[in-house]
């Protein structure tokens, strides 16, 4: 059983070794991981500001607005194929206004009217 066990061990040294020599797969010309974190983020601040009263209508529809255009200039942006370095850095400064845009709404002195009940 030993003579087995020593036998198997260097095979699958081998195919370990063989695995770990793969290349890794080329970086997505495409991908935007960060600027889509940030976007998540964002819709969530957004989302949190509505259900706390801190965003009235309004706000609420102007900041929405927002991030629409920073989608759509996204989706420009790779509709070539590729995110160029400018595009990104256009698309990252759009996205630190809409950050600075949520949080100044969210701490300003307006606050979204409690519903009424109905008699």
């Amino acid at each position: 059983a030993a003579a087995q066990q020593s036998s198997s061990t260097p095979q699958s040294a081998t195919t370990t070794q063989s695995a770990t020599q793969t290349t890794p797969p080329a970086k997505d010309p495409n991908a935007t991981p960060v600027i889509d974190k940030r976007e998540k983020n964002q819709k969530a601040r957004i989302k949190e500001g509505v259900k706390s009263g801190e965003l009235t209508k309004k706000e609420t529809k102007k900041l929405v607005k927002e991030q629409k255009e920073i989608r759509k200039d996204e989706k420009a942006a790779k509709a070539d194929g590729t995110v160029t370095k400018e595009e990104r850095k256009e698309i990252r400064k759009d996205q630190r206004k809409a950050s600075r845009d949520i949080a100044k709404q969210k701490h300003d002195a307006q606050k979204r009217p409690k519903a009424r009940k109905k008699p």
